[in-house]
């Protein structure tokens, strides 16, 4: 054989194994359908045609292993197919084990197919050079085979590779979903200049005609599915973006579940939009676990839906993820490098671990895949070498390793990477993975990217903005090895000072503090407010001792000046911690910033996070307080805005008294609980008090509700879930006295479980409550997918200009919105005419021990 001749096999096989693993799930789902609905002649004749031609194919490129079920699946039906007769139950029997064996060769003949040879497209490029010279029989060599020529392997006829074309579009098209199909490949080929494709699932549904016809005015391409077969098909062969389904037609979407699971299993990118009658609970619940992505009502109009699909269509079009992949093994590199192209990524390979340095810039990827153990520089040293770039400190790290070493893989994390996964991986994992980890990286980097506030003529800054920076900080590596410290600062005798002046002329006066302050900070420092009477100061190249020593040099200056129309003499105290204190959250460093500004308001001066530290670790403390010494709950109230009695309801907020009597707040336990496997004992004890409490104050005739902040995996378990059942009975409370409240960022990541614990809160009276819900989360539909009683908003939605349209949509899905951590006057008026339903903060009340804020007056 000629060394053309074997290029051009290398490339059908390579073909055939890029079609191979979807056409045996068509064929698979085509031979069930038949088994389980009974037998057609015509299917039945096509089946064995098809499953004799795969498996002649399979035998000729060497896949014996599938090869032979499918060589025995031919078997099986010819004999039915020759007699002209149908199986019955007792042949179905046995063809259902050959089928099983056919299933389980799908995986193999993926990760065949994504570790094909990579040389193919090089061959390919060799032979296009060689064919641009005029052969010596006068005919110009095809580098793309005849029309039909596929069809002799068993495919349809195949559009030209990745590299030579541009990604194809669907034509519209109404008719039978096996005549839409048919056409679609050669279609695409003449449609690529079509805009975002649609296939609508709603047959005999009164909106389907005007729903068509707004979202071809939008530009989109629609295809319309007659039944659940057509949208199969149309899903299997990637033609729409987006599959919206009617009302009426969500029994078809409960009979789609378990197909619509395994298309995504096999990393189809889709999404699924059902569209409501009415807005119901039980039936957003019913569509979502059927597989569809998001709900919307059509009550009030298309207005809303087609609203979702502009952002669904927008986010599906965004440009693909960019992976580095840094492996020293050559074949391996290959495999996760064809794995991630298949899943529609740009994925680009480096063998020698500092060459990846130089392709940083120009590759520029949204996440770096990283061998642990490299020649030249492991992957420990790179990550610091990469870290080192300032372009690249966020750039999430994966590192894909079969190392068993946890110690190694914990140095690995320290350094500066934000996974690890072992080998082997299966390409499903990795996908899944490295996806989940590029679309939070991009969630974030827009949030960075959105113009930074430049500072006011104060010379302060947004405390958003320098929490930002700090957390941006952290995110550079080992915190044990970082420089720089975090200062609060407060002013003495706030209230005081306050109640004697006003609050007009009292903010004026701290206004004209923070410009005093950051007048006296080095150029790269920052300052923001913090709360009613404090700042926060970030000082990058300052460590703990130095920024304590700065602010006792503030603290005596400011005896020297004069504040506000009164002449003021005014006096500081501060709390300093280190970035280097071992923590790794920037809300956990703010409250060792809080903790050290107490222990300088009792000693009349600076404080220090890390002489306040005990012998004992926080997580032995920690365990001290579950057995019994030092934990207990504070309690802040939920006031309400609008005018009219009100329910007496409260925060339950966790708190530590450490060895040394100072007070360690929850932003502090619940990472040591999580880092320490204490999380589910010290969520389990929360719940036990609130409990107890809410039992109690019903028996004295004085009812109230509380928030319970609980973490999603531990509430999850069927353990806890049964004792809490268990407990909400023996309490007899009556439904909505005890709320359990979970962080966004993990119900983003788990909705499923969320939802499956909704069902089981609501049917023992628990609500269910959302915290950190930012603009992403509501402008994402995410508030309407998940069965939620109340939204907390992020706090740093108290400044943002279109806050009142985010309240108003969380309002449109019903639930009731919470704005927290208010701490002075302007944000709380911000927040009531953005038409928030309760406000909680310092600047309503300090958390405390009793349950003694008057309600009765109804209005804030």
């Amino acid at each position: 054989m000629s060394r053309e001749d074997q290029g051009h096999g290398e490339e059908l096989r390579t073909a055939f194994l890029r079609h191979l693993p979807q056409r045996l799930r068509t064929l698979l789902r085509r031979a069930r359908r038949q088994c389980r609905d009974g037998w057609d002649i015509n299917a039945l004749i096509l089946l064995q045609r098809e499953f004799a031609t795969l498996a002649d194919a399979a035998g000729r490129y060497g896949l014996l292993e599938i090869g032979t079920p499918l060589a025995a699946l031919e078997a099986a039906l010819a004999p039915y197919a020759g007699a002209g007769q149908l199986p019955d139950a007792a042949a179905n029997a046995v063809l259902e084990p050959q089928l099983d064996a056919l299933r389980e060769q799908i995986e193999d003949a993926e990760l065949i197919a994504a570790a094909a040879p990579a040389q193919v497209a090089g061959r390919r490029l060799q032979l296009r050079s060689a064919a641009t010279a005029a052969p010596a029989d006068g005919y110009a060599r095809m580098d793309v085979p005849p029309p039909g020529y596929w069809r002799t392997l068993g495919l349809e006829d195949a559009p030209a590779a990745a590299e030579d074309r541009a990604e194809p579009a669907v034509v519209a098209a109404d008719g039978p979903a096996s005549a839409s199909i048919a056409a679609a490949q050669p279609a695409a080929a003449a449609a690529q200049t079509a805009g975002p494709r649609v296939a609508l699932l709603a047959a005999g549904d009164a909106h389907a005609a005007a729903l068509r016809e707004r979202l071809q005015a939008r530009g989109c391409v629609v295809q319309s599915l007659p039944d659940a077969e057509a949208a199969i098909e149309a899903l299997a062969e990637q033609l729409p973006m987006l599959l919206v389904v009617a009302s009426s037609q969500h029994a078809t979407l409960e009979a789609l579940a378990g197909e619509l699971r395994e298309l995504r299993g096999h990393a189809q990118r889709f999404s699924v939009l059902a569209l409501l009658e009415h807005d119901e609970l039980a039936a957003r619940l019913r569509a979502l676990r059927a597989g569809a992505d998001h709900c919307v009502s059509t009550a009030g109009g298309l207005t809303q839906a087609l609203a979702l699909v502009d952002e669904l269509l927008k986010g599906d079009a965004e440009e693909p993820y960019r992976v580095l992949i840094i492996e020293d093994d050559e074949s391996q590199a290959l495999f996760a490098e064809s794995v991630l192209r298949k899943a529609g990524m740009l994925a680009r390979m480096v063998t020698e671990p500092l060459a990846a340095l130089d392709e940083l810039e120009r590759f520029k990827p949204d996440l770096i895949l990283m061998d642990l153990n490299m020649p030249g520089a492991d992957g420990l040293e790179l990550t610091a070498l990469i870290r080192e770039r300032d372009a690249f400190v966020t750039t999430p790290i994966v590192f894909l390793s079969g190392d068993p070493d946890d110690e190694r893989q914990f140095a690995a994390l320290d350094a500066g990477g934000d996974d690890f996964i072992a080998k082997p991986v299966r390409p499903k994992h990795l996908i899944a993975a490295v996806a989940n980890r590029v679309r939070r990286a991009r969630l974030a980097a827009k949030r960075r990217g959105a113009a930074r506030p430049a500072p006011q003529a104060s010379g302060l800054v947004e405390r958003t903005e320098l929490l930002d920076r700090l957390q941006e900080r952290l995110a550079t590596g080992a915190s044990a090895r970082l420089h720089g410290g975090l200062l609060l600062l407060e002013v003495n005798d706030a209230r005081a000072l306050r109640e004697r002046i006003g609050m007009t002329a009292y903010d004026a006066l701290i206004a004209q503090v923070g410009s005093w302050v950051a007048g006296q900070v080095e150029a790269h420092e920052l300052v923001a407010r913090f709360g009613d009477a404090g700042l926060l100061l970030l000082a990058p190249e300052r460590d703990e001792e130095p920024l304590a020593a700065f602010a006792q040099t503030l603290a005596a200056r400011i005896g020297h000046e004069r504040f506000g129309g009164h002449a003021l003499a005014l006096s500081l105290a501060g709390g300093a911690c280190g970035l280097a204190c071992g923590l790794t959250d920037a809300g956990a460093l703010l409250a060792a910033a809080e903790r050290a500004l107490e222990g300088g308001r009792r000693e009349g001066g600076v404080g220090r996070y890390a002489q306040l530290a005990g012998n004992r670790t926080l997580g032995q403390q920690l365990r001290s307080g579950l057995d019994g010494d030092g934990l207990y709950l504070v309690y802040q109230p939920l006031a309400p805005v609008s005018a009219g009695p009100a329910e007496a309801q409260y925060q339950a907020l966790l708190r530590l008294r450490d060895e040394k009597g100072q007070i360690v707040p929850a932003a502090m336990l619940v990472p040591e609980a999580i880092r320490s496997g204490l999380i589910g004992e010290l969520d389990r004890w929360v719940l036990g008090r609130c409990l107890a409490t809410l039992a109690a104050r019903e028996r004295m005739g004085q009812p109230v509700r509380l928030f319970a902040s609980q973490a999603l995996a531990t509430a999850s378990d069927n353990t806890r879930a049964e004792w809490l059942r268990q407990s909400v009975r023996d309490a007899r409370l009556p439904p909505g006295r005890l709320v359990l409240e979970f962080r966004c960022e993990e119900a983003r990541d788990q909705q499923r479980t969320l939802i499956d614990l909704a069902l089981a809160l609501h049917d023992i009276g628990v609500g269910l409550a959302l915290s950190g819900v930012g603009r992403e989360a509501i402008m994402s539909g995410l508030l309407e997918q998940l069965p939620l009683d109340y939204v907390k908003l992020a706090p740093e939605l108290a400044r943002d200009d279109g806050v009142a349209d985010l309240v108003a949509r969380a309002h449109a899905a019903g639930r009731r919105v919470i704005a927290p951590r208010v701490e002075d006057a302007g944000s709380a008026v911000a927040l009531c005419a953005a038409g928030v339903d309760y406000l909680q903060g310092n600047f309503v009340q300090q958390p405390g021990q009793s349950l003694d804020y008057d309600f009765s007056a109804g209005q804030l």
